[in-house]
């Protein structure tokens, strides 16, 4: 029997990808990344909470086009 092939799962897979690209991008590391679509949850550690913050506006105008209608930072990391 044959792997269903999901192609909107191949999507998410992707931007789920670029996404860390981005977050790299912006010394924003050890992330958790939650697809709850159309909500994408971004779960950070304190360390980098305020990081996050601070370029809230850019991550989510980077993200969104992406697939996604929300963009939320998760405030606890457990």
């Amino acid at each position: 029997m044959g792997k269903d092939n999901n192609p909107g799962q191949d999507e998410n897979l992707a931007a789920l990808t670029q996404i860390q690209q981005i977050l790299h991008e912006f010394q924003i590391e050890d992330v958790s990344l939650f697809d709850h679509e159309p909500v994408l949850r971004i779960q950070v550690s304190d360390a980098q909470f305020a990081r996050a913050l601070q370029v809230r506006e850019t991550l989510v105008e980077r993200i969104k086009p992406l697939g996604y209608r929300f963009v939320s930072i998760d405030l606890d990391e457990s």
